[in-house]
Parts: structure tokens; sequence; C-alpha cells
């Protein structure tokens, strides 16, 4: 007897937390990017109504993804917090608090996922969704060799300096098997911030974040 699958509605789930730590910049970006589909709490539909006031809000790689950030910033002893959605600063006022609760609850439900509960589909991590659309609307490459800040996922190992190296080199001659290896493993990073495992554990930290970010009103 087959066991059936217990799909959530929401895939194709990634995560990152990346970092800038330099004499000019101190920021954190902790991002979750996902699909949302009508196949079981009507998600899709409920997110269109969000964009259908605010199209401004669209995310522009595709429209059934919804990308949410978390970002900090330290400047002098200050720290600025900010969350987006699909690359938008959602400032925490009346007007957004629908956006940010539906946020926070889509993120929520993320964060109590058992591994059986995340699907995503064969080769994403190859798909524009996931290679541009995981960081919203940037190069992802620029955070494999750390020219635009560094991923979490690669600190212990000395990675991002390869990549770097390889990449960014000039007149640098690598052979058509060193190339394809160096593309594989960029790729298969890319993977790895699609593995259930992590992306439950960003889910649990993002969903801390948000429920402290929809707490503010500056309505008044």
């Amino acid at each position: 007897m087959i066991s059936p699958i217990n799909f959530t509605g929401i895939k194709n789930i990634g995560y990152a937390n990346i970092y800038k730590n330099t004499p000019e910049q101190k920021n954190s970006r902790v991002v979750m990017n996902m699909e949302l589909t009508d196949d079981n709490n009507r998600d899709l539909s409920a997110y269109r109504k969000i964009l259908a006031k605010h199209p401004e809000f669209k995310n522009e790689v595709n429209d059934k993804y919804m990308n949410i950030e978390y970002e900090t910033l330290k400047q002098d002893n200050c720290i600025f917090a900010r969350v987006k959605l699909n690359g938008n600063i959602i400032i925490p006022d009346a007007e957004n608090f629908s956006a940010i609760n539906f946020m926070r609850n889509i993120v929520n439900r993320i964060s109590r996922f058992k591994n059986k509960d995340f699907k995503t589909d064969d080769d994403h991590h190859l798909m524009k969704e996931a290679q541009e659309g995981l960081i919203y609307n940037e190069h992802f490459d620029n955070y494999i060799d750390g020219s635009c800040g560094r991923l979490k996922l690669l600190d212990g190992t000395d990675l991002t300096e390869k990549f770097d190296y390889y990449l960014n080199t000039a007149n640098l001659e690598i052979t058509e098997d060193e190339e394809e290896i160096l593309y594989d493993a960029m790729d298969n990073i890319v993977a790895a911030l699609h593995e259930p495992a992590y992306v439950h554990n960003g889910a649990v930290y993002m969903d801390a974040l948000l429920k402290g970010y929809s707490k503010l009103d500056i309505s008044s």
C-alpha cells in the first residue's frame, strides 16, 4: 500500500542567510523564497488578493513565487531592520499589515513542517526561480564568490575564496572539464539551500524575526 503524499501547497522553498562585514558596511540578510499554490490552503489566491491591492509587490521572476527578506544594517551604534516582499520594503503600518501577517503566517507554517512536508521539483535549483529568485533579482554568483556578500552556508570552508579565484581572476585559463566542475559545484550550493533540514532551521529563525517586526506599528 502506498502512503499518501502530504502536500502543504507550498513548494520549492529555498532559504539563504547572507552577510557583509566590512569597515564600510555591516549587514545581514535572511531570505526565504517559495512557490505558492491553491492545492491546499489556497495560498496563491490569498497572495494574489494582496498583489491586486499592491501591484508594485509583484514578483518579477515568477508571479507565483513569494520572496521574503529580513535585513539588518549596523551603522555607527545603531541597528536598523526592514522587511522586504519581492524586493519592496514593507513598512509596518496599517496599510501593510495584511501583507506582513500573510508573510508571517506562511513562514510560521513552514517552521512547523516535517521533512515529508517539503516538496521540491526535480532540477528546481537549475531554474531561474532559484538562480535569480532566491536572492531576489540578483545574480547568485555574486554571493557564491563573495563579491556582494557571503553565504553563511559556506562559513568554515574556503569555498568562497576558491570561487572568487576561479570566477574573478583576470585571464585565468581553465579547461572545459574544470569549468564543468565549477558550475556543477555552484548548482549544488543552490540545491543545498533548498534542502528540507536547512530550510526548516531557517524558517524557525525567520519566524522569530517576523514576529518582532509584526508587532511594530508606525501608523500614528
